[in-house]
């Protein structure tokens, strides 16, 4: 069954196209089932009586939870609270797809979408955290998508703090925050007790500051953990915020870059957590030339995200493509971006003359990190 506060927004979504235009999958597709709207009214008609059908599921699952549409709405309503239910529903029926029901199994063994051994998350960063201590005031969380796919990212991260003199920590057998197991299968109990561990192991490393390199975790981290009355520490900041503070005190101090660059602002980071300003910081701390494209800041456009991608690459294919788009219509030759998701995501399929580049690796560079 659904919850009252689901049938409340499906219901109030049910009959209202506002936000259609803006769902980054409904407006590539074309598909009036990809919209918030539709999903609305299917879950309505669900909570009316209606049999809950796997297409009907399998509908819920093409969707990338950018909240692009909550966003928007005048009224206050998410869409993403029922789609959430939905996929809860979708498991307890025994109605999820069959691709996306691998990419949940494999999750639920190895902690990641990608299927990659746990033992194995942090193999790529051995030789920059080796050395760091055990326990540090600080703790940097570097997320599955860093660890797995953009190890680079997180190794820029690393060598910025130590370049500013940091005392922190990477802990070496980092437990997943539950953010893609909580995408896939809604907030169940599997996803509380992980949030459990996880905040467990990071009280456990003595960190009083988290900072936290991908904005989904943050997201996470800042909003659901808090809910569920288990944040880790007393506080949470992202690293692009935290990292701007270090530029701020004389810390790290950028050499100038002569480039002109445009921005994809992370949905989670812009519209979940409402940063936007810290990056754009950084950017100018660089002196790099910026052309904002026409959605940015809150109004960002999804790229499509790594759950979507995980089992349904080819709605990330159409969202990314739009997005590059976007930043084409800027006539910046350079794509930045601050979430290794977004990172990985958009860096798959670069039109031609156009490249991607993670805003943490310019900014070692600039610093001689």
């Amino acid at each position: 069954m659904f919850s009252e506060k689901a049938k409340k927004h499906a219901d109030a979504c049910r009959f209202c196209f506002m936000c259609r235009h803006l769902c980054p999958v409904g407006q590539k597709t074309g598909k009036e089932n990809n919209t918030p709207r539709a999903k609305g009214l299917l879950i309505s008609l669900v909570n009316r009586g209606q049999e809950y059908t796997s297409d009907m599921a399998s509908d819920m699952y093409e969707c990338c939870l950018c909240e692009a549409c909550s966003n928007d709405c005048a009224t206050g309503y998410e869409p993403s609270v029922f789609i959430r239910e939905a996929r809860t529903m979708a498991l307890v029926n025994d109605l999820v797809p069959p691709h996306v029901a691998k990419v949940i199994d494999d999750v639920m063994e190895t902690g990641n979408l990608f299927g990659q051994n746990p033992k194995d998350k942090m193999a790529a960063l051995a030789g920059d955290i080796e050395e760091l201590p055990q326990k540090a005031g600080i703790v940097l969380h570097i997320g599955e998508t860093a660890a797995y796919h953009k190890p680079e990212m997180a190794k820029a991260v690393i060598r910025l703090l130590k370049k500013a003199g940091i005392d922190f920590t990477v802990i070496r057998d980092e437990k997943p925050s539950g953010t893609e197991l909580g995408d896939l299968i809604g907030f169940v109990d599997d996803v509380h007790r992980l949030a459990g561990e996880t905040a467990e192991q990071i009280k456990a490393a003595g960190a009083k500051k988290l900072v936290v390199l991908d904005p989904s975790d943050a997201r996470m981290f800042k909003h659901q953990y808090a809910e569920w009355d288990c944040a880790p520490t007393p506080e949470i900041v992202t690293a692009t915020s935290f990292i701007t503070g270090l530029i701020a005190d004389g810390k790290l101090k950028p050499k100038k870059i002569n480039m002109t660059v445009t921005y994809h602002d992370p949905c989670r980071l812009a519209r979940d957590l409402d940063e936007y300003a810290p990056a754009r910081e950084i950017i100018a701390a660089m002196g790099l030339t910026l052309n904002e494209m026409f959605l940015n800041r809150r109004l960002t456009k999804c790229c499509g995200g790594e759950v979507l991608h995980s089992h349904a690459p080819h709605l990330t294919d159409l969202t990314g493509e739009g997005r590059w788009a976007d930043a084409s219509r800027t006539g910046a030759k350079v794509l930045l971006t601050a979430c290794p998701g977004c990172l990985d995501i958009l860096g798959k399929d670069m039109p031609d003359g156009m490249e991607i580049k993670d805003l943490f690796v310019l900014l070692a560079e600039a610093c001689g990190a």
